[in-house]
């Protein structure tokens, strides 16, 4: 047994116009599908251009007389409103060394040094002048050997 189509001569008319109305919508729907793909995609690679292509390690607010490692490589960049700042990078350099060369630095271009006891022990620069109300830059102590963690961080004015 089959099963055969009645024929409805009188939906002919509108089957034609509602085929025709449904080419309209399926034209405008995939239009509008295609247009929101372009968007996503287009937003998408903006995002992954910008992920490729690291920052520059000097961020407006640090003092460019601070030398940055040869083997520095960036961990994040954050800012918080307008006037907070962060970023972090990981070296393999002797972070304590460098620690005293940046302090010297800071220090020998007018820039105010507020190291506490504690700051010493935890291995960090508090500094400020520039531009700068308060900034520290801190490298944890730590007891496995490879790349150190500094992390900066400022309240510009």
């Amino acid at each position: 047994m089959y099963a055969a189509p009645l024929p409805l001569p009188w939906l002919a008319p509108f089957a034609t116009f509602l085929s025709a109305i449904g080419a309209k919508i399926v034209r405008g729907v995939v239009t509008r599908v295609m247009i929101v793909a372009t968007i996503i995609t287009l937003s998408v690679s903006a995002v992954l251009e910008a992920q490729d292509s690291p920052p520059e390690w000097t961020q407006e607010w640090v003092p460019t007389i601070l030398r940055m490692p040869d083997d520095a490589e960036f961990l994040s960049v954050r800012a918080i409103g307008s006037s907070v700042r962060m970023f972090s990078v990981t070296t393999t350099e002797d972070v304590d060394e460098l620690l005293l060369e940046w302090e010297e630095a800071l220090r020998e271009n007018g820039y105010r040094i507020d190291q506490s006891r504690d700051d010493k022990l935890d291995r960090s620069i508090e500094f400020s002048g520039s531009g700068i109300s308060n900034a520290k830059i801190v490298a944890p102590v730590s007891t496995s050997q490879g790349p150190i963690t500094l992390k900066f961080d400022a309240t510009l004015r």
